[in-house]
């Protein structure tokens, strides 16, 4: 798809009579949905939290964050309407921009995110989503402050402040100290809204109409990640496919006015939970990453005259906590480091559970050094530690085994490969490659969108067994092995 198909545009005025093929609504089937969880990601779900993460380098904003050899950068682009071109923007006009970036704004970031990780080639082409699918996904289904055309040009507004957002993969090679770097927007986006248009008459002349434009109804929101995304594609072997997290569906429904830092922490954990698989964080490190902690403020907390902020701020990370935990996060504390004296209440034990002062002498530098360790829900969990266990092979290998019996390995026996065990045919525990299931289907008859339907799933995830970047849990290989047994024993034991 070209630029110029992408153009970014806000069509709020514009009444179109076709609408396009729309993604199917995230959390329709699972409360969960695949999300991209690589470097580019996170500094850009981070980048979208608010201003206070954001630096001034030579009069132009710049969110900057160091990997490897090398450094990713975000600053802020706007389309010029007379050449029809993003144009990088600098000082106060960016800062304006930046000034009303807030965890919705990543939100929607995080949309785009899940919605290009679940296409069937991940990251390529485009998708479109539908506004009303998003006030759901949002939990605004209930909001009686906004009307449904308030919704709509709120989620547009949200898009197109994640749309701002460029992106720099600034690459160093430091033995021949040269540095290579393209600028260009992290998304390309397009809004559509549509509505009625409602007859107008003038009083003074009774024999004129005009017409007026009614609140949209609709809104179709047409996203693609852009060309710096091909580095990670990797379409070749899928190996980049298991830069994958998993997005809650909770996530998305934390208040952010009410829960600044739960909704914060929520969008950075999100990824974070994929690249650290311990969970465990300095309380510090964390209130830096959601922008909670600048230099500035922490000089403010340690100040005499700091005692009120910095009981405020102990209150709302306790209180964002237990948000999180409400939610299903597994959050617990390291006892040497984060003692009882400044564990929230309402993790402690009633005999210890008092009213009064219970904090040490300088206990904020106590409490920022301390470590939590803060995970996904079990289920989440569960599905990460399935995406980091190795896949089994795609091609279809050569079988020495004996005519009625196979030789398989069980999921514990997979990553010892030295032992194994001949089990029969008929136990539908048994794995099952790639190269099987594609050609049970066809025998069959199904698609891979018919099987991931029957299955209620994302309709991405049969292709990803297939070629071998996601492994199939033992739930659906018994529900495969009930409905494609016949092709399945054909095949395997050919």
């Amino acid at each position: 798809m070209s630029a110029k198909e992408f153009q970014q545009q806000d069509n709020s005025k514009t009444i179109t009579h076709s609408s396009p093929v729309t993604q199917p609504p995230l959390f329709q089937i699972t409360d969960d949905a695949p999300v991209m969880t690589s470097h580019p990601y996170l500094s850009g779900a981070q980048a979208c939290l608010g201003k206070t993460l954001w630096d001034d380098i030579e009069g132009v904003p710049c969110f900057r964050r160091f990997f490897g050899q090398g450094f990713i950068e975000h600053n802020i682009i706007k389309e010029n309407p007379e050449t029809n071109r993003l144009e990088l923007i600098a000082g106060n006009a960016a800062w304006e921009i930046i000034q009303k970036f807030n965890p919705e704004v990543a939100y929607m970031f995080l949309v785009f995110a899940s919605c290009a990780t679940d296409l069937e080639q991940p990251w390529s082409g485009a998708f479109t989503i539908k506004g009303t699918d998003l006030i759901k996904t949002f939990g605004w289904s209930n909001r009686t402050d906004l009307s449904l055309g308030n919704k709509l040009k709120k989620l547009g507004m949200l898009a197109q402040q994640v749309a701002h957002l460029s992106i720099t993969i600034n690459k160093l090679d430091l033995k021949r100290m040269k540095y290579s770097a393209e600028i260009q927007a992290m998304w390309q986006l397009k809004l559509q809204y549509t509505g009625q248009l409602s007859l107008v008459l003038e009083h003074n002349y009774p024999s004129k109409i005009d017409h007026e434009f009614d609140d949209p109804t609709e809104l179709f929101l047409t996203v693609g990640a852009n060309d710096w995304v091909r580095p990670f594609q990797d379409l070749e072997n899928y190996r980049s496919l298991y830069e994958y997290g998993l997005l809650a569906k909770s996530t998305l429904q934390i208040n952010p006015y009410q829960n600044p830092i739960a909704a914060r922490l929520a969008v950075l954990l999100t990824i974070m939970s994929r690249i650290k698989i311990d969970g465990e964080y300095k309380v510090g490190t964390l209130l830096k990453r959601i922008g909670y902690l600048s230099e500035t403020h922490l000089q403010e907390l340690q100040s005499k005259s700091g005692y009120i902020k910095r009981l405020k701020l102990i209150e709302q990370w306790d209180n964002a906590l237990l948000t999180l935990q409400d939610l299903g996060w597994q959050i617990s504390f390291e006892s040497v480091t984060y003692p009882e004296s400044i564990q929230p209440v309402w993790v402690l034990p009633e005999n210890k559970n008092t009213e009064g002062p219970r904090r040490p002498k300088g206990w904020l530098n106590i409490w920022l050094e301390a470590k939590v360790i803060i995970k996904p829900t079990e289920k989440i969990q569960e599905k990460l530690e399935a995406i980091n266990a190795p896949a089994l092979p795609v091609s279809k290998p050569k079988s020495d085994s004996e005519p009625n019996l196979k030789t398989v390995l069980t999921e514990s026996e997979y990553s010892h490969p030295n032992k194994q065990k001949t089990i029969s045919v008929e136990d539908s525990q048994k794995l099952i490659p790639g190269w099987a299931l594609e050609e049970a289907l066809k025998l069959r008859g199904w698609t891979k969108s018919h099987l991931a339907e029957r299955l209620g799933l994302q309709k991405s995830l049969p292709g990803k067994w297939i070629n071998g970047s996601r492994k199939i849990q033992p739930l659906h290989l018994k529900q495969l092995w009930e409905w494609l047994a016949p092709e399945l024993n054909q095949i395997m034991s050919g």
